[in-house]
């Protein structure tokens, strides 16, 4: 246990990159779970296409159908507005981060 310990605050102290990029790349998929949410509970239907293919067709389905009930429901924007930045962030610093390893 204490290896464990001892080799995760090295590589948060050496390489915060990687611990950065998993946080916004695990707060992205909370957002978006967070929207499929809203959106189930509100009786609309909803799609994981975007986990194929975040800039495909389909991929944006949901979060362009969640940007056009938001007012009717009375939901904050910014869940939709934050979840790509989030992800594609995360993305790149975990890759620079694992590179530089």
């Amino acid at each position: 246990m204490q290896n464990e310990i001892q080799a995760l605050s090295y590589m948060a102290k050496n390489d915060p990159a990687v611990i950065a990029g998993l946080l916004l790349v695990g707060s992205s998929s909370v957002l978006y779970v967070h929207v499929q949410l809203k959106m189930v509970r509100a009786g609309y239907k909803t799609s994981f296409d975007v986990l194929r293919g975040p800039l495909s067709a389909k991929g944006l389905e949901t979060p362009r159908q969640y940007l056009k009930v938001r007012a009717k429901e009375g939901w904050s924007p910014w869940p939709i507005y934050l979840f790509l930045p989030c992800m594609l962030a995360g993305i790149g610093l975990l890759v620079f981060g694992l590179f530089r390893l």
